[in-house]
């Protein structure tokens, strides 16, 4: 029988259950796709420490795209796609390296990754 359909006792305390990320003594929760349940409570220290556990270095370009999300989504209230991300990104550096290539090359899984690390929701549009 699958989770979903499950009653009683065991299937509550299983999809209750959440991860938590130990950032310098501090618990963050995260949720099943290890996205942060508090938006509020993402740092730098939290992205090096998410992209460190997938074995990822973050680097100056995977900054200048952290930085977008974060002005990205304060303005629209909403995570891009990665088409979008990398359209924009393009004009926003006035270099057009930022294909949606480049983009997935930085980051495994490409916005999805990128929106988990920036601490943001999944983009809208799937996380391709």
């Amino acid at each position: 029988m699958r989770m979903e359909h499950q009653h009683g006792q065991g299937a509550t305390q299983t999809t209750q259950r959440k991860a938590k990320l130990d950032v310098g003594g501090r618990l963050i929760q995260l949720d099943e796709d290890g996205c942060l349940v508090n938006p509020a409570d993402w740092s730098k220290a939290v992205a090096v420490h998410m992209a460190d556990k997938d074995g990822l270095v973050l680097g100056d370009d995977h900054w200048v795209l952290i930085d977008f999300l974060h002005r990205f989504y304060h303005e629209y209230d909403i995570a891009p796609d990665l088409h979008v991300m990398a359209r924009n990104l393009c004009k926003d550096q006035k270099n057009c390296r930022w294909t949606r290539a480049y983009v997935k090359e930085l980051f495994p899984n490409g916005a999805r990754t990128a929106c988990r690390y920036a601490g943001l929701p999944a983009p809208l549009g799937g996380c391709v």
